[in-house]
């Protein structure tokens, strides 16, 4: 008699070494030893490299990131003076990019500005406040310019005020 596709036949010797195998080809997958250190990590913790043949580079990020820093203050000098010098060669380049990139992203940009303003509404009170106790002068006669400016969209803007919240001209309360 033929067996029905549901009826199986399967030992539990079967199952638990198909889950063994299953188990070393996941280790085999997942896992790698770093060059550098010479422990055992997850894959992601490398960084990927399409040359070699796992996609994988042989030191982990953790080590390249400290053989990062570790050359940047060695050369921190040389550095600095490479940086302000490509700076100062490429600023059209770079202008262009960053004016480019501003459009581009404009959306992106605000919601940015918006969720960081949210963030730091408090900080920025107390700086601002800073400021105009520091340079009271200025801050007024920058008010007194803008009011002079500005005269006919004060009148506006105090005619609509008093239509909406229905305020005459005699009646203080």
């Amino acid at each position: 008699m033929a067996k029905k596709p549901y009826e199986f036949d399967i030992r539990y010797s079967d199952i638990e070494q198909e889950l063994e195998e299953r188990k070393n080809k996941i280790k085999t997958i997942c896992f790698k030893t770093c060059s550098k250190c010479g422990e055992i990590k997850y894959i992601f913790k490398f960084s990927l490299d399409k040359r070699n043949s796992d996609g994988r580079i042989n030191i982990c990020k953790a080590c390249r990131s400290q053989e990062s820093l570790r050359y940047y203050y060695q050369n921190r000098a040389k550095r600095l003076v490479q940086v302000k010098e490509y700076r100062e060669n490429h600023q059209e380049q770079r202008s262009a990019y960053h004016k480019n990139y501003q459009e581009e992203n404009k959306e992106r940009l605000k919601k940015l500005a918006h969720k960081w303003y949210k963030k730091n509404k408090k900080r920025i009170k107390k700086r601002n406040l800073k400021y105009y106790q520091d340079n009271k002068e200025a801050c007024q006669a920058r008010r007194e310019l803008w009011i002079e400016k500005n005269k006919e969209k004060i009148k506006r803007y105090n005619r609509e005020y008093k239509r909406k919240h229905k305020i005459s001209k005699g009646a203080i309360g």
